[in-house]
């Protein structure tokens, strides 16, 4: 059992009322923090969690997978995927300053749960549709089945996005198939998934200290083997082409009720197995390019995504062309993924 003491778990960072020097002795010392929320409003907002982003599915999304073995996995499929999981870096909100070492060494001290782990065909049946059809249309995937293969990296995943403080969601994942040979299927996929940190039974709720970890967005693919019916390579990725692309989250529950967060940089967290054949190697027979499948993707998340957004310094010559008016958007984080 633990037994957790709030007044030493998060202090005051000292940088919304104080200097740099009085913030800096502050993180020498646990200090009690005001009850400038009420515990019961934050007991409440992690009872119903808050309210998530919809998706922008439209009726053309298809099932994915949901029995045992997909029929295109006869085979004997036997695929060790390695776990990589590296640091955080330095946040741009210094949640480090916000929280005593015990609480940060939450985010910093991350392992994956199981450096290698053995995929079955039942395993990555969770990646296909229920019937595989054409290149480029979209299938759901079983959200039970993928929060099994991300215990991979951590005991406590959860496809719903409850972290408080920020608006949730998008939920979901999803796959497409990207590209087909005679020989082979190249299936993509993208997950939204966050990671509860508190040391436990892993429920939000029951211990004062809530920490969760929530990765802007899985990507990643796998390569099925037609002919003998296995999966020859496997690839499960957080996104790393932004510069911040983890949100941290810690919470107090209690008499002495705070919030605090951040945003960093994790330059790798996948999950790896088999061997993906080089460019040219396979002959395709239909395909869509990474970046577009990747654009697809994320529009079912996102319907934003389908906004013709431009460069500024292209915006003003495009407005005089057509007769219309500049709208915009200035922002400090992205539109388009969990990390903000």
């Amino acid at each position: 059992m633990t037994v957790y003491a709030i007044s030493t778990f998060i202090q005051e960072s000292g940088r919304e009322n104080g200097s740099e020097a009085e913030a800096s002795q502050a993180d020498d010392q646990d200090t009690p923090l005001p009850a400038t929320l009420r515990s019961s409003t934050l007991d409440s907002r992690i009872a119903a969690g808050p309210i998530p982003v919809a998706l922008n599915r439209g009726p053309d999304v298809l099932e994915g997978f949901r029995g045992d073995i997909h029929p295109l996995l006869f085979g004997k499929t036997q695929l060790e995927v390695t776990a990589n999981w590296t640091p955080i870096g330095k946040g741009r909100d210094g949640l480090d300053r916000s929280v005593v070492p015990l609480v940060y060494s939450w985010f910093t001290d991350l392992r994956p749960a199981e450096p290698r782990r053995i995929y079955s065909a039942r395993d990555c049946s969770a990646f296909l549709p229920a019937k595989m059809g054409e290149v480029g249309p979209v299938w759901e995937l079983d959200p039970d089945k993928i929060v099994e293969i991300l215990k991979q990296f951590h005991p406590h995943p959860s496809m719903y996005l409850i972290a408080t403080g920020r608006r949730a969601g998008p939920d979901g994942a999803f796959g497409l198939l990207r590209a087909v040979s005679d020989s082979y299927l190249d299936v993509a996929f993208r997950i939204h998934a966050e990671f509860f940190l508190t040391p436990g039974e892993g429920t939000p709720g029951t211990a004062p200290i809530n920490a969760w970890y929530s990765p802007a967005y899985f990507e990643g693919n796998m390569l099925v083997n037609q002919k003998n019916g296995t999966v020859d390579y496997f690839r499960l990725a957080l996104a790393n082409e932004k510069a911040l692309n983890v949100h941290l989250t810690v919470q107090a529950i209690g008499a002495f009720a705070k919030e605090a967060h951040d945003i960093v940089r994790v330059e790798r967290m996948d999950l790896v197995g088999g061997r993906m054949p080089s460019p040219g190697e396979i002959r395709w027979a239909k395909e869509m390019t990474p970046a577009a499948a990747t654009a697809k993707l994320a529009k079912i998340f996102y319907k934003s995504l389908e906004i013709n957004f431009v460069p500024g310094d292209q915006a003003l010559a495009m407005a005089r062309s057509k007769g219309r008016p500049i709208f915009a958007v200035v922002s400090w984080g992205s539109f388009d993924d969990q990390s903000c």
